[in-house]
């Protein structure tokens, strides 16, 4: 039987409004001889505190880092995989918090990330970025980490977002994991809320499928689509496909 193939790509994007893109993203690809393995992570500085994109990074870095050293250490005992990757959350979160400390401010990011090894998928998760799963239908393998709260502006209620656990809010991280199998032609989408919040699922169901050949431009396709919906956040997100 022939081992899976990963390909993969990935966009950010300002948007129309901000002048600093607070998302972070990271997706390497690697053939390990008896199987191709893959991290993909999106991690989205939290609009609204400072130096979001300082939070971002960190996290990005942390998981970069977690590619090269921990995984490296851990590959031939996949059922580590999790608990090294939640120490690596917690290693951001502790980094995050200090920076806010030493600098007397307040900074804080989501992070979602994919690992692909041989024939599993493995997600640890926290704050309001997603990961779908996509085949004949669409599925969100994460639960978002927030709820929403009416504002009154100028006297005029809103309705909003708000996060509820993220890195860099608190000492006590709360986080999600989950994990599955994978098969030929499943495709994956790891992305920030600039994406979903203009785009329905079933959208981006449509557009994915449409443009699966090409993974970069359905990655721009969705950019686009999300900019002409009206989305003002930065947007950024990768897409990977499981092939023989």
């Amino acid at each position: 039987m022939r081992k899976l193939i990963i390909q993969a790509a990935g966009v950010t994007d300002l948007g129309s409004v901000k002048k600093v893109n607070q998302d972070s993203f990271l997706y390497k690809v690697a053939d390990i001889g008896d199987s191709y393995v893959g991290i993909f992570a999106v991690a989205d500085g939290v609009g609204g505190l400072d130096s979001g994109e300082v939070a971002s990074a960190i996290a990005i870095s942390n998981i970069n880092n977690w590619w090269e050293q921990d995984f490296k250490n851990n590959i031939d005992k996949p059922n580590n995989i999790i608990n090294s990757l939640i120490l690596a959350f917690k290693r951001s979160n502790e980094e995050i918090l200090q920076y806010s400390s030493q600098n007397r401010l307040r900074a804080a990011t989501t992070l979602s990330v994919l690992l692909i090894y041989k024939n599993s998928y493995y997600i640890i998760h926290t704050g309001d970025s997603r990961i779908y799963k996509i085949s004949s239908k669409i599925q969100c393998l994460t639960k978002d980490h927030s709820c929403y709260v009416n504002r009154l502006v100028n006297g005029a209620t809103y309705r909003k977002s708000v996060l509820t656990a993220c890195l860099g809010a608190k000492e006590d991280l709360k986080y999600f994991c989950t994990s599955g199998k994978i098969s030929k032609n499943n495709i994956f989408m790891v992305c920030s809320d600039g994406v979903y919040k203009t785009i329905s699922d079933k959208d981006i169901l449509k557009l994915i499928k449409k443009n699966k050949g090409d993974l970069k431009f359905s990655c721009e396709s969705l950019i686009n689509e999300a900019k002409t919906r009206g989305e003002r956040d930065n947007i950024t997100l990768i897409v990977c496909r499981i092939v023989k």
